[in-house]
């Protein structure tokens, strides 16, 4: 349209231009022109009403049914097309109770079966409500990908599967993205109980949303409409929405939403014409109050501080910045945070209309060349591991902030068509969970009722330390007027400290402040890793949560005089020349080096990079080293990492003969794979060379100080014997190899350093 690209095609799994007619086709006669039956739900719920399209001339019965029990009747005059019936004596529809009664309309000549539940999904201010009870939209954001049938499949029950595999996973809703589900995909939302938000095509035009609704009115479990998928909204294309909100209004019970990421308004100020304000952030008030008008709530890109920077948000800023909203907000695609591929799913599509595989296959071949095949499943399941981090983090910043309505989460699964290897899920693609994942730690932060504590960024405290823990919950289940929250502290599975506590009147759509968790940290002669663990029952509420914190024993940076480092040996430098660090290593002389001169190096951080991608890296592996022997970890670098990661460096080590075992592996996209780490040693001629290349520069950090000082003690100690060796010669071809270019993370499968990609011409 217009000469832009649709999205939505059902065959993107296949990157496949196809489409037509799949599944059986009736063709429907209406010989006195009654052909469509839907029901509508009063916002007060005191009434429903069965609409009908034709058979203007003659009357029409309608009968309402509970299963084969026929409940009332009505009729509706020739001329009319609608009957209202009261709510009175009802079951309320909703994802806990999927009640559904049935409308049947008959004329003369013809009969129509409507499913029916009666329930409403309403919005006041910044709140959401299904049934005028508080509703927190946690959703997924469904992509279309299906990796045995391509195309959507036409089987009820394979539906009915992954709706009961969401919901175990606390989730209560879906966002379509860009494409209509399939009628058996509605049916069983239905039947199972799932609010849907409907999102069509990019660019569809008016007639087709008017096809759409007409669809989709006919399933109770679609609450709600989108317009498409982060396209630029402005003047002209507000008068397109204000047409489709309006359409909406009078043919649905559903509500409106303009566009799911309001590029133009919200996020990239070069799109957002003459009108920008700076404060609280850059956005268009002009445009977003034109839109207040007659939208009923928002997807919201959150200046991605729950999507490709999930790590950096905080609920304070949230708040701050959501503030301008006048509407509930649901966070926009959170989490695209990617996992290494998992190569042994390959076999799961033979014989399957995928088949080959190319992009599992061609990952395989490029990790063989550069010698990394051997690490894929490591790097698999560290990275899931990693995700996981990152993940909780993220759902719990938006449980904590008061001005979020809900979120639609990216990754319930990994999906191939988007970019090439696109594995975002917290599932793979046949909605297994992943590794380091449990339905149980995904309903602590993904349900009705989530614990929340307010932890500083850095979890690493010093031994004796005293903190100050509050802690919190957000509340979406029933008022709870008495509840007991427990709180303990572990450690080496010893509990060291336990409370509990009387709470009253925890109200619901609220973040209610429980308890503020005071104690001075334990005195370690060496690091401990501490869990903090709390729990919440009363009424039928049962919720939980927990979170590692680590301590430190107390600790000054070391330094060392010019006669220790000379009876030792030994150099200590943030960088140095790469002929003077092969001539000391030649004469026998061993080198620490803090920093990463005269390797090349590329930037770290504890985000974990983007699903998709060519840049940033996906996992860590923390080896069995003495010089990590102390230090908490769980095989990869964890939260006691964090501030040595960020802003921190990987030095390429692209030596491609020989085991690659590093103290400290940093795999990097398994389609630019990349020798890299941020901890190795070696010996080198007479010598011994160390090098750590993470982020050391923050005296404040315990475990920074700590690590540190511990390479140091490491390095000057009979344990400092590696077992990897290079010659001089290899050492300066390793510093001298060519750095791959750092470029844009963009959202296409053609990059110049996507090594795997196989590009194929389609007539």
């Amino acid at each position: 349209y217009m000469g832009r690209p649709i999205s939505g095609l059902t065959s993107r799994a296949a990157n496949e231009a196809t489409g037509g007619i799949w599944g059986d086709v009736e063709i429907r006669a209406y010989p006195d022109g009654l052909k469509d039956v839907w029901v509508l739900t009063e916002k007060d719920l005191t009434s429903f009403t069965v609409k009908v399209e034709g058979g203007d001339d003659c009357e029409k019965k309608v009968d309402i049914y509970d299963g084969k029990r026929l409940v009332c009747s009505k009729v509706i005059e020739s001329g009319k097309s609608e009957a209202t019936f009261s709510g009175q004596g009802f079951e309320l529809w909703s994802p806990n109770n999927p009640k559904l009664y049935t409308a049947v309309v008959t004329s003369e000549k013809t009969r129509l079966e409507r499913r029916f539940g009666i329930r409403r999904l309403t919005s006041d201010k910044n709140r959401l409500y299904l049934n005028n009870k508080p509703y927190f939209f946690r959703g997924t954001c469904e992509h279309c990908y299906h990796p045995v049938t391509v195309h959507p499949t036409r089987d009820k029950n394979y539906y009915r599967n992954v709706l009961r595999t969401l919901k175990e996973l606390g989730f209560n809703s879906i966002r379509f993205h860009t494409y209509i589900p399939m009628p058996e995909y509605m049916e069983a939302a239905d039947e199972l109980g799932m609010v849907f938000e409907v999102e069509t095509p990019n660019n569809t035009t008016y007639n087709e949303w008017k096809e759409i609704v007409k669809a989709c009115r006919h399933y109770t479990s679609v609450c709600a409409y989108s317009s498409g998928n982060e396209m630029v909204i402005d003047e002209d294309y507000i008068e397109h929405l204000r047409s489709c909100a309006e359409l909406v209004h009078t043919q649905t019970d559903s509500l409106f939403s303009p566009i799911s990421a309001m590029r133009g308004v919200e996020y990239m100020p070069e799109t957002y014409g003459d009108c920008k304000v700076d404060t609280p952030f850059a956005h268009n008030p002009v445009r977003l109050a034109e839109l207040d008008k007659f939208c009923d709530v928002y997807n919201s890109y959150s200046l991605s501080h729950t999507s490709y920077f999930s790590d950096s948000g905080t609920h304070q800023e949230m708040d701050v910045r959501n503030a301008i909203y006048n509407k509930p907000l649901l966070s926009h695609e959170i989490c695209i945070n990617g996992t290494y591929c998992d190569l042994s799913l390959k076999d799961r599509y033979k014989g399957t209309r995928i088949g080959d595989t190319a992009f599992m296959t061609s990952v395989e071949k490029h990790l063989e060349d550069v010698g990394l095949l051997d690490k894929a499943n490591l790097y698999y399941r560290n990275s899931c591991a990693w995700q996981v981090d990152i993940r909780k983090r993220c759902f719990e910043t938006l449980r904590h902030t008061e001005n979020f309505a809900g979120y639609d989460f990216l990754g319930d699964i990994d999906t191939h068509w988007h970019t090439f290897g696109y594995c975002v899920g917290m599932m793979n693609e046949f909605y297994e969970l992943k590794p380091n994942e449990t339905v149980r730690n995904v309903l602590r932060y993904n349900s009705d009722v989530v614990l929340l504590s307010e932890l500083p960024k850095n979890l690493t405290f010093e031994s004796g330390q005293k903190v100050n823990i509050p802690i919190s919950v957000s509340n979406y289940g029933d008022k709870l007027d008495k509840a007991t929250l427990n709180v303990s502290v572990r450690c080496d599975n010893e509990v060291i400290l336990r409370r509990e506590i009387r709470i009253n009147n925890i109200e619901n759509s609220k973040i209610t402040d429980l308890y503020t968790l005071s104690f001075n940290m334990p005195r370690v002669t060496k690091p401990k890793t501490l869990k903090l663990c709390v729990s919440l029952y009363g009424g039928n509420t049962d919720a939980e949560n927990e979170w590692n914190l680590y301590v430190f024993p107390k600790t000054v940076a070391r330094q060392l005089t010019a006669s220790q480092l000379k009876k030792a040996n030994l150099s200590i430098v943030d960088g140095i020349e790469l002929e003077d660090l092969c001539k000391k290593l030649e004469n026998g002389e061993n080198v620490l080096i803090f920093g990463t001169k005269p390797f090349q190096s590329l930037p770290t951080s504890f985000q974990i990079a983007i699903a998709g991608r060519v840049m940033g890296n996906l996992a860590t592996v923390v080896d069995d080293h003495p010089v990590m022997a102390d230090f908490p970890h769980e095989g990869y670098c964890s939260w006691s990492f964090r501030n040595m990661l960020n802003n921190g460096r990987a030095v390429v080590l692209s030596k491609t003969s020989g085991k690659h075992n590093p103290i400290v592996d940093v795999a990097s996209s398994y389609k630019n794979a990349i020798r890299q780490a941020a901890v190795f040693e070696y010996k080198v001629g007479k010598g011994k060379l160390f090098v750590c290349s993470f982020n050391l520069k923050n005296s404040n950090d315990v475990a920074t100080v700590w690590l540190k000082n511990h390479m140091i003690e490491y390095v000057m100690s009979e344990e400092f014997e590696p077992k990897q060796e290079l010659t001089v010669s290899e050492l300066r071809d390793i510093c001298n190899v060519p750095t791959p270019k750092e470029s844009i993370n963009v959202n296409e499968a053609l990059n110049q350093n996507d090594i795997t990609m196989q590009v194929t011409k389609r007539k």
